[in-house]
């Protein structure tokens, strides 16, 4: 049986607004057990502050045994994921699709 915790986050992230989202996911991170779910769907990053924030999540989660999965990446952040090594350290699910890491995804224009 697949256990995990889900959590979403939404609203638009900024470098002023960044630390509140550390916050909250450093909390949900701290709070459980198993894989966490995090639903980016509705996440608006409007610079690099907040793919950091989800990096120092995955890396925070992995240091007490626990792993961070991403769902429903917006097409926007895929460019950012694949970018150097965040695509190999971070693992992205969409609803639909098995477990792949970010940097296997194709970012070609269509």
């Amino acid at each position: 049986m697949d256990v995990h915790q889900t959590v979403r986050l939404t609203g638009t992230v900024d470098v002023r607004s960044v630390g509140e989202l550390r916050i909250q996911l450093h909390a949900a991170i701290d709070a459980g057990c198993g894989p966490l779910h995090v639903d980016v769907g509705g996440l608006e990053l409007t610079d690099n502050a907040g793919v950091g924030v989800l990096l120092g999540g995955a890396r925070r989660a992995r240091s007490i045994g626990r792993s961070l999965v991403l769902l429903d990446v917006p097409a926007a952040l895929w460019p950012l994921l694949a970018a150097d090594r965040l695509g190999q350290l971070l693992r992205v699910r969409s609803v639909h699709e098995p477990l792949v890491p970010a940097a296997s995804r194709d970012t070609s224009p269509e």
